[in-house]
């Protein structure tokens, strides 16, 4: 007998419909008490479908951010987007290891003894690591980006500083994206081209690209115990974010683990996203196959429609 609805909102090229239908397909299977439903550009909808929906305790899931009329029942479980410094602030309430972050503002001076003589400055909206550049500490300064040329990826963007997290002479970055706390997949970004040797360059203002994915790179899977467990930590203590694409990165020197942001806006779907299937086809990898991705995202959705859905 039907007790709940699940409504999943299926966004064309951010999310592949399949994905969806074979969720579908699994909880027709393993929750015959869960009717899912797919709201998309993609499928008709009966006009009557939200007066019906609304007979029944329901969960509303979207992987990326939607304005859902207020007056339509259930519990929602959808991404909104923080930017990096709100992100930044989140995880370190919540008592997770994160870099030094602070908004740049036309006063802003940072001091080497706190911050090394090297700093990141990135977009604070920015995406893919555009933008993003390592100078040194006594240049980070406040500029009007409005003025910079409309291509640059910083252009009338506000700029954070953050802590430089030397990972070694190759750039590197671990991805671990979750849905509802649950791994879909754990790959590492290493970037080809090595970084400079930072204690031997000039004495003069550098900017260089430190992101691993914004450089040209090598991706692989990896099945790392630290890096699985911070992430799911990370989930565990914001649970208001449905979907997370958790950057994390590992210090060199110690091998200290630090969370670089949770990417909230929903853009983390690279099961079959466009850009997650290029990656995929590229550099050889199968985000489905590692965890079993669309077992655990149906597991996940029955679990929580079961215990949470109003």
């Amino acid at each position: 007998m039907v007790k709940f609805n699940l409504i999943i909102f299926h966004t064309p090229k951010r999310q592949h419909l399949s994905d969806f239908t074979a969720i579908r397909e699994r909880l027709g299977v393993m929750a015959a008490d869960i009717e899912v439903h797919i709201v998309s550009p993609e499928i008709p909808m009966p006009p009557d479908f939200w007066r019906k929906a609304a007979e029944r305790p329901t969960v509303l899931f979207s992987p990326m951010p939607r304005n859902i009329d207020p007056r339509i029942r259930g519990l929602r479980l959808v991404a909104r987007r923080y930017s990096k410094f709100e992100e930044v602030r989140m995880l370190a309430q919540a008592g997770l290891p994160v870099p030094y972050t602070r908004k740049i503002l036309p006063d802003t001076v940072l001091d080497e003894r706190q911050w090394g003589p090297f700093t990141v400055v990135k977009p604070n909206m920015g995406y893919r690591g555009r933008g993003l550049r390592l100078m040194r500490t006594r240049d980070v300064r406040w500029i009007d980006t409005k003025l910079l040329p409309a291509d640059d990826p910083r252009h009338a963007m506000n700029l954070i500083a953050q802590q430089f997290i030397d990972t070694g002479p190759y750039a590197a970055c671990y991805r671990v994206m979750t849905v509802l706390g649950r791994p879909i997949y754990a790959m590492r970004s290493t970037a080809v081209a090595p970084l400079p040797t930072l204690a031997t360059l000039a004495d003069a203002p550098v900017a260089i690209e430190i992101a691993a994915n914004g450089v040209e790179r090598r991706m692989e899977l990896i099945d790392d115990a630290g890096i699985i467990a911070l992430a799911k930590k990370v989930h565990a203590r914001l649970t208001h974010t449905p979907v997370m694409g958790i950057d994390i990165i590992r210090e060199q020197a110690s091998g200290r683990l630090v969370v670089l942001e949770m990417n909230s806006g929903g853009w983390t779907w690279h099961l079959s996203s466009d850009h997650g299937r290029r990656h995929q086809a590229d550099h050889g990898l199968d985000y489905y196959g590692q965890f079993g991705a669309l077992d655990v995202i149906a597991d996940a959705l029955a679990r929580v429609t079961r215990g949470r859905a109003v």
